[in-house]
């Protein structure tokens, strides 16, 4: 006779059924698992190698362009550009390079002293003015080599500051109508010589004549005098 199997209680039966169930997860989820790292090898494989990987190195740095737009710089206003424009101006018209020559007939020359009468030992002085009757301001060549005082007596010239000028031959500066330029100089009381030959000799008390010269440009002659001793004026 044939023995007929065990009776199975329904907790064992249960029990062996979540343990099948429960390898069957185990199993599904290491398959998920592995076709997932195979696929993630090869997207990774497909990608360049970066900086940080143990491939070799580019030698070549890379440029990094920044995209972000530069800050503009604030336009100025209408108030500082016309200041700026004024002072542009004014330098250009005090800048003797960047001004014209003068034209011949547009200068005035004056010379004056502060005195008629200088007493025995006092030093005569002379203020020779150019000034420019043009529009526009003009340069002109102002130094004691261009520009002279003249001493004379009646028709025999005595003196000239350009006889013995020292310094550069030239000295240009910018004039213009109500803005002259001015010349200062002395007289020694001693006759001169053109190219400041000799020592010259004292001159005697009496009337002479001044006037100034610059190139073709002569002024009339002023009369001042030179006292003797023991005269204290006119």
């Amino acid at each position: 006779m044939r023995s007929q199997p065990a009776r199975v209680s329904q907790a064992t039966y249960w029990r062996r059924r979540i343990t099948v169930l429960g390898v069957a997860a185990g199993l599904l989820t290491g398959l998920s698992w592995a076709v997932n790292g195979m696929l993630s090898a090869s997207t990774t494989a497909g990608q360049p190698t970066s900086a940080g990987s143990a491939g070799p190195a580019d030698p070549t740095p890379t440029a990094h362009i920044s995209r972000t737009p530069a800050a503009k710089s604030p336009s100025p206003s209408p108030r500082s550009s016309s200041a700026t424009a004024k002072h542009r101006a004014a330098r250009h018209a005090h800048d003797p390079a960047a001004t014209l020559a003068c034209a011949r007939g547009s200068v005035a020359l004056s010379v004056s002293s502060p005195q008629y009468f200088y007493q025995l030992g006092k030093t005569p002085t002379f203020t020779v003015h150019v000034a420019s009757q043009a529009s526009r301001p003009c340069r002109f060549n102002m130094s004691a080599k261009s520009v002279s005082v003249v001493i004379a007596s009646g028709d025999r010239r005595i003196w000239s500051s350009a006889d013995c000028a020292s310094g550069a031959a030239s000295n240009m500066v910018v004039i213009a109508s109500g803005r002259p330029a001015a010349l200062r100089l002395s007289w020694d009381r001693r006759t001169s010589s053109p190219g400041c030959s000799g020592s010259g000799q004292l001159v005697r008390p009496g009337e002479y004549q001044v006037s100034a010269v610059a190139g073709r440009l002569h002024t009339k002659a002023t009369n001042f005098v030179l006292g003797a001793k023991g005269v204290s004026g006119p």
